[in-house]
């Protein structure tokens, strides 16, 4: 048994198991298959495919607290900010207590949704501590969302509105497995940036991230998500600015004088092909779909209606609001016009979430969200968090799990490398 010294004093300290070393990559391995099953399965409208998706993330967690996974670890998520997702759930919980919802039946199914993305947020947190376990986990999803970009792209015109042209969705159109654009575009949104970050970055590798990088963005376009295509296009120039800034700071004599020039060229050539692939692959796919939508008169209609009803009824109940999961129960007491359709959500989900859980609600949600921007701006991989924070301004992807699963993992994986910053500054300052 290992001795250290704390304190002056030597205390044994027991190590660590093999099941303990080996248990980080198979909680994560469980974890990303869930999150793909999750985003395989989100065309289906039957419940079993969400219900499997939280019974997997419940027992998972349930897993990893009974192994005592990391108990001889310190933690990492330094902040008091990441431990406010874990009250995002429990609201529900106090709305159902207090009786103060609406609808017991949708808040308790929205409750259960929320703790299945804290699920997601804690394994996530807890299985990435090191920076190669970020760096994976972040290449396994790059993977992923390319090959679900590909598979966007080839059945598009193709399937029929079928997914892998077996599976109908009553759609025209079908977007990977993904049957509404917008939720296309915003798991892509997330995914963008790595690619783009990885191809100012990765040498010899960066070609083939450039070429991701095209693939994914082609087929936002091809979506024609007006917000997809927007956000996506001003990670794409934001991420070549910050490119382009490096360079021109960069120093003439990196390692030597006869390599600089060669490294320079190399940099400058990445920074010309990645727009160029696309470009390219977008010209393949064609601009006259996401272009049609553009032209059309009303870009907010319908939405601003659900909106002005949320502000309406989070004025009404600014503390507790209506319930999780509630805002179709209680729109038409609020509607301001009425329309042939079902009004499922707000298309803004800060509004949603101030009218059925009130303000206190809203800010549980937003503070986690926002805490963690300035690192995503140092580290320009979780650029695509921040724009499908944007996104959830006109739509809704928090309640959709196949994104928003996504999004906690991201946001998780955001605080452990903030954590890391912070400790790396601490040790440079006591030098």
């Amino acid at each position: 048994m290992p001795i250290v010294s704390i304190d002056g004093a030597e205390r044994r300290v027991k190590p660590e198991s093999a099941i303990h070393r080996r248990m980080p990559l198979a909680i994560g391995s469980c974890l990303f298959l869930i999150l793909m099953y999750c985003t395989a399965t989100v065309f289906v409208r039957s419940e079993w495919a969400l219900q499997s998706f939280q019974i997997g993330i419940f027992g998972l967690v349930g897993v990893t607290m009974l192994l005592h996974l990391g108990s001889n670890r310190e933690t990492v998520a330094a902040g008091w900010e990441p431990w406010l997702v874990y009250l995002i759930p429990l609201w529900g919980l106090v709305q159902l207590v207090a009786h103060t919802t609406a609808s017991t039946f949708e808040t308790r199914e929205v409750l259960l949704r929320w703790g299945a993305l804290a699920g997601v947020f804690y394994l996530t947190l807890t299985i990435a501590r090191t920076r190669e376990a970020r760096r994976t986990i972040l290449s396994a999803f790059l993977i992923f969302a390319t090959v679900m970009a590909i598979l966007c792209l080839t059945q598009m015109n193709t399937s029929e509105g079928k997914v892998v042209w077996v599976f109908s969705t009553g759609n025209p159109y079908v977007f990977g497995t993904f049957p509404s654009y917008n939720s296309y575009a915003q798991f892509i949104e997330l995914a963008l940036p790595i690619a783009l970050w990885r191809a100012l970055s990765e040498g010899w590798r960066s070609w083939w991230y450039g070429i991701g990088g095209g693939i994914l963005y082609a087929s936002v376009i091809g979506s024609a998500s007006r917000a997809g295509a927007t956000l996506c296009t001003l990670e794409l120039l934001l991420i070549l600015g910050m490119g382009f800034a490096r360079l021109w700071r960069a120093p003439v004599a990196q390692t030597s004088p006869r390599s600089a020039p060669r490294s320079a060229r190399m940099n400058t050539s990445i920074l010309i092909a990645v727009p160029a692939f696309a470009i390219l692959f977008t010209s393949l796919v064609g601009w006259e779909r996401v272009l049609l939508r553009f032209q059309q008169n009303d870009k907010y209609l319908v939405r601003r209606e659900y909106m002005v009803a949320a502000v309406d009824m989070a004025k009404q109940k600014p503390l507790v609001g209506y319930g999780l999961g509630t805002f179709p129960e209680v729109y038409q007491q609020f509607a301001v016009k009425d329309f042939p359709f079902y009004a499922n959500h707000v298309h803004n989900d800060w509004a949603e979430f101030a009218a059925e859980g009130g303000i206190p609600f809203l800010l549980l949600v937003l503070i986690p969200c926002t805490a963690i921007i300035p690192t995503a701006i140092r580290h320009p991989w979780g650029l695509g968090l921040i724009a499908t924070m944007l996104h959830a301004c006109v739509d809704f992807p928090f309640p959709r799990p196949a994104v928003s699963g996504w999004m906690l993992m991201l946001m998780a994986l955001l605080y452990t490398t903030r954590a890391s910053d912070r400790k790396r500054k601490g040790q440079m300052m006591q030098q």
